[in-house]
Parts: structure tokens; C-alpha cells; sequence
């Protein structure tokens, strides 16, 4: 199943938009009119397979929508190969140099010097017991578990706010700069979620705690329905940024890595 989204094209000023793919949920506001919002910039576009992986890249873009319109096609011109490589016994190892090998293509590149505007791009990819992430820029990815709760371990990734992909990319670089990593999934439920940065936006800041991010999602109802909750708070605090969030629930039966001792 493959999905995308581009906020220049459904906005969804002054309203929430929810909606359930399988596993997955996409929650969006994008922003409150009243308090001087008048476009979205987000995008997203996922993929996955019957229950056994996900791929899915959230896009926070900037002076226009344009490099993410051009980042959702680059992946959908080439969602046969990503595909493949996910369903694959090696896709761990395979789908960061093929995701790099896109973003540096000398093509992809010219089209980035022709439009206006950059985005942030985090992807994720989680299949089974494991999860790798690839991030530019400030959207955030979180992984929930109470047994990282216990060390104040929420965010896979550390915002950076001058990494984009676009009119100013980071793959124009000498030495492109990013972020990526592997992490496993804790026994039992583990809950994913990627958000673009109207999320902190909240309440002076309340969610840019990620003790209560995880708060609000792990404890109480559903993950659906806690999504609801922290966009209708987003809402009625006529946050100005658009918040677009992705989330999913794993169950996991594999034990994790615990110290010898």
C-alpha cells in the first residue's frame, strides 16, 4: 500500500485531518488562520507491506512547498526498487546507501537548484524488531517503551536547523551532512512516531518535553485516539505552524538486549 500527502494541496487550515492506513496513523493541523497562518508545507509519503514493514518519510518544508513535491516524487519514480529492497532479508543493511545513492544523483540534484524553497526529510523504515532512521533537518523521531522511558531515552534524532534538501542542500556538500541510525525494538509495545516541529509548538513548549510527548501517546487510550488529543490541544492553542504526525504501534515478541549483569 502506498500513500502521500502534500500540504500545498490540503492544508487543513484551522482543522484536524486523521486518518488510519493498517498499522499507521497521520494526524494534521496546519495551523491556526487566526493567528496568521495561511499555508501548509508539509508532505508525506508511505509505503508499507501486509503487517511486515513500514517506510514512511515526513517532509517540513520551507519558502515553499516545491522540494517536497520533488522528494515525494523521487521516491515514487523509485517505489518498485524501495520496495524490493524493504521485503528484503537485507534491507538493513541495503536501504541507506540506495536512499543516498537517490538524494546525490547528479538529476536530482539540478532539479534542487531550480526550485524555491528546502525541506527538512526524515524517513523511517521499521520492519519486524528493528527500526533505521535517516533525518535532515527538524522533523523528530521518536521511539516509546517504558524500559527506555526509565533513562529519559525518547528521540531518535537530534533536530538540526541547518540541513535541508532543496535550493540549499546538504548534498551540494563536499560532505553532505545527515543523520541516520539502527535501533531495536523493546519487548512489547513500542510506539513510533515522527512529527514536524508545529508539534513543540504547543503550549509554550509542553511537547518539546519528550517525557510529555511520550505521556500523552503511551499512557490512556488508544494511539489514535491520543493522537486526536494533541492536535485538538494544538488546535484550541491556535498554534500557527502546521503539525503533521505519523505514528504506529509494534507489538514485539522478541526479548531485547539487557547488560550481563
Amino acid at each position: 500500500m502506498q500513500y502521500e500527502w502534500i500540504g500545498s494541496k490540503q492544508p487543513f487550515l484551522d482543522q484536524i485531518s486523521l486518518k488510519s492506513l493498517g498499522a499507521i496513523h497521520i494526524g494534521c493541523f496546519g495551523g491556526s488562520k487566526s493567528n496568521g497562518a495561511f499555508k501548509n508545507e508539509d508532505a508525506l509519503f508511505l509505503m508499507q507491506e501486509d503487517g511486515s514493514w513500514i517506510f514512511t518519510c515526513l517532509l517540513d518544508a520551507h519558502n515553499s512547498a516545491e522540494s517536497a513535491e520533488i522528494i515525494i516524487e523521487l521516491l515514487k519514480n523509485n517505489s518498485n526498487q524501495i520496495h524490493k529492497i524493504c521485503s528484503s532479508e537485507t534491507a538493513f543493511s541495503d536501504i541507506e546507501p540506495y536512499i543516498l545513492s537517490l538524494f546525490v544523483e547528479d538529476n536530482f540534484k539540478s532539479r534542487c537548484k531550480d526550485i524555491t524553497g528546502e525541506t527538512s526529510c526524515l524517513i523511517c523504515y521499521q520492519s519486524g524488531a528493528y527500526l533505521w532512521w535517516f533525518s535532515i533537518g527538524d522533523c523528530m523521531a521518536y521511539l516509546f517503551h517504558p524500559d527506555l522511558a526509565k533513562f529519559n531515552q525518547y528521540g531518535l534524532n537530534q533536530r538540526q536547523f541547518f540541513e535541508w534538501v532543496g535550493q540549499v542542500n546538504t548534498f551540494d556538500l563536499s560532505v553532505p551532512c545527515y543523520t541516520s541510525g539502527r535501533r531495536q525494538l523493546r519487548y512489547g509495545s513500542n510506539y513510533i512516531v515522527l512529527a514536524t516541529d508545529g508539534v513543540l509548538e504547543y503550549g509554550d513548549g509542553y511537547y518539546q518535553s519528550s517525557h510529555n510527548l511520550y505521556n500523552s501517546f503511551v499512557k490512556g487510550d488508544r494511539i489514535d485516539q491520543n493522537l486526536h488529543t494533541i492536535l485538538d490541544n494544538i488546535m484550541k492553542d491556535r498554534v500557527r505552524d502546521s503539525a503533521s504526525v505519523v505514528c504506529w504501534e509494534v507489538i514485539n515478541k522478541q526479548q531485547g538486549l539487557f547488560p550481563s549483569d
